[in-house]
């Protein structure tokens, strides 16, 4: 499922980028679908941070995003790290004793609050001590009526935000009022963007990707997660019972098959589920070719020992290497969102080092590209049949592991 967003960049005084707003869409208009607010802003959410990340989306810069009254007092900004967003509350909100609870102790727990569209009222004034930034909309307000605005927020520290600015003239008035903070068609119109919207239980498995790819790995970490997880531990306990493993007794508790396994195998069991799941609306080809590679890898770091690299990585790596066609995204972003290791990255990004090479070698093979393949051979100091054999047992592996 794809969903859409529009992000406005939000610009400094010296018109470098300081933020972005996000905007719910439905579709490529680029128009505030007809939907309750509520709605759109719990759809923007769910969509951005649990499936690609927020900061995927901005760049690392903050996202202002838009909070009605009901979702500010349900504690819904607290599912977004503080870091990366600016909670504004909508111009719609009423300043009542439960949305000033709410916004103190947003503010305590050190999140940075904006008001939308703001024009004073003596009810808000004990909001002001709490408030980081107010937007003012030079589309509603004259310059004389935001002067006496901003005359009348006695005891406000924060800064001022300039909205729908349009001209280089309100940019410049701006300026001289005190405005710290800038947007609107003048700087850049809201972009467009689209991203694939994960499930329930996908969203589980980028949880579990993200425990696996990292380098300071923590098996308890994934442990936890797999026994809240039934259908996890169902996968786990069939993986860890079928013939590849050839116990001498079945394994009938999940604490059992963790100890059983042991953590490379765990690493890997918990990667090929973590693909599968992801890629459960693209063709099945698609997936194992991504365990194939990842197979493939691990055996060439296993076989030269010359090269050393870390066959766990190798096979990590192999398996990532497809993500982008899985999850119809940017495949820096996914690695981005899932905190992968810097060997992978280095692999998969910059195309550098044993494990790059691995790579290249496993899709000379599925190109049947004659040329490369005898090079990567003589590189490897492999006879052209035994590395082809290799990749044809890779591959029967792939199939076996998916069934």
């Amino acid at each position: 499922m794809i969903f859409y967003l529009a992000r406005q960049p939000i610009f400094n005084t010296k018109k470098v980028l300081y933020a972005y707003e996000l905007l719910f869409r439905d579709g490529f208009d680029n128009a505030f679908p007809a939907i309750d607010s509520d709605e759109a802003t719990q759809r923007l959410i769910e969509n951005s941070e649990f499936s690609s990340g927020i900061e995927a989306l901005t760049g690392n810069s903050k996202a202002f995003i838009n909070f009605t009254e009901e979702s500010i007092c349900s504690g819904l900004p607290e599912l977004l790290p503080k870091r990366s967003v600016v909670v504004e509350l909508l111009e719609t909100i009423r300043p009542t004793d439960e949305v000033f609870a709410a916004v103190k102790s947003l503010k305590e727990k050190g999140y940075t609050v904006a008001l939308d569209d703001f024009e004073f009222s003596p009810q808000w004034a004990r909001f002001l001590p709490y408030i980081d930034i107010i937007k003012m909309d030079f589309r509603l307000l004259s310059i004389t009526q935001i002067k006496q605005q901003m005359s009348a927020h006695k005891g406000f520290k924060g800064d001022y935000l300039a909205e729908k600015v349009e001209d280089y003239n309100e940019f410049s008035e701006a300026l001289k009022l005190g405005f710290i903070y800038f947007q609107g068609y003048f700087f850049a119109r809201p972009e467009i963007i689209q991203r694939r919207s994960l499930s329930a239980s996908q969203k589980v498995y980028m949880e579990l990707l993200e425990k696996v790819t990292a380098e300071d790995y923590n098996p308890d970490e994934i442990a936890a997660i797999v026994e809240r997880d039934t259908g996890v531990s169902y996968k786990l306990l069939r993986f860890v019972n079928s013939a590849f493993f050839a116990r001498q007794s079945d394994i009938t508790s999940l604490k059992q098959a963790v100890v059983r396994l042991g953590q490379q195998e765990i690493r890997k069991f918990v990667a090929i589920i973590a693909t599968a799941s992801l890629g459960e609306s693209k063709p099945n080809e698609l997936t194992r070719l991504s365990i194939a590679r990842a197979r493939f890898c691990e055996q060439l770091a296993q076989t030269d020992h010359r090269y050393g690299a870390e066959p766990g990585t190798a096979f990590l790596s192999g398996l990532l290497s497809k993500l982008d066609a899985l999850m119809d995204d940017e495949l820096e972003h996914l690695l981005n969102h899932i905190h992968a290791g810097n060997s992978i990255r280095s692999a998969l990004l910059s195309k550098k080092g044993a494990i790059a090479f691995f790579l290249s070698t496993a899709e000379s093979i599925e190109r049947v590209n004659w040329d490369s393949i005898t090079r990567a051979a003589n590189k490897l100091k492999l006879p052209e049949k035994d590395l082809i054999d290799m990749y044809q047992k890779a591959s029967s592996w792939a199939a076996s592991v998916q069934n």
